[in-house]
């Protein structure tokens, strides 16, 4: 897709946001599976429900924009992905691999940046409230993923503290 327009940009933000949706609900779902901790599966599992409903009003702001749902890949989900894939592998002891946690995290953030950069790019073409309303939603629903995986993250160094200071 050539991008010559900030509309052709934002359908492009657009495509990228949906294939990262739905190649996110197949990578929280194993992630779930395979959580380490119950307090991590459940985030997860939590998360992998709205990200249906996030998928769900990305195809309404496709209709509301009289296109088709499309998606475009991008390296950085294929990059979260084939972590993943290295995590579940075995090289989860390998320091450079990042843990099931850290994946989760860098994607809820990717996703993160790339509902800030829709809504700024729909704020410039002022687009109307169906386009921009299912994006704030979503928006503020990443956040809150975020914010929950952020205090797994706190708990989970607590308890490493702890097991190291009982050692």
């Amino acid at each position: 897709m050539n991008v010559e327009t900030l509309e052709d940009l934002f359908g492009l933000q657009l495509q990228h946001a949906y294939y990262a949706e739905r190649a996110h609900v197949e990578l929280l779902s194993e992630m779930a599976d395979a959580a380490p901790t119950d307090d991590l599966r459940e985030v997860l599992a939590d998360h992998r429900a709205e990200t249906d409903a996030q998928i769900d009003r990305l195809e309404d702001v496709f209709a509301a924009l009289g296109r088709h749902p499309r998606t475009s890949r991008t390296r950085s989900i294929d990059g979260l992905i084939e972590s993943w894939h290295e995590h579940r592998s075995g090289s989860g002891g390998d320091p450079a691999v990042p843990s099931a946690l850290e994946i989760a995290l860098t994607g809820e953030r990717l996703e993160i940046r790339a509902y800030e950069s829709l809504l700024t790019l729909a704020g410039r073409l002022a687009y109307a409230d169906d386009v921009v309303e299912p994006l704030e939603t979503t928006l503020a629903e990443e956040r809150a993923a975020v914010e929950a995986l952020e205090e797994v993250e706190t708990a989970e160094s607590i308890l490493k503290t702890l097991a190291i200071e009982e050692g």
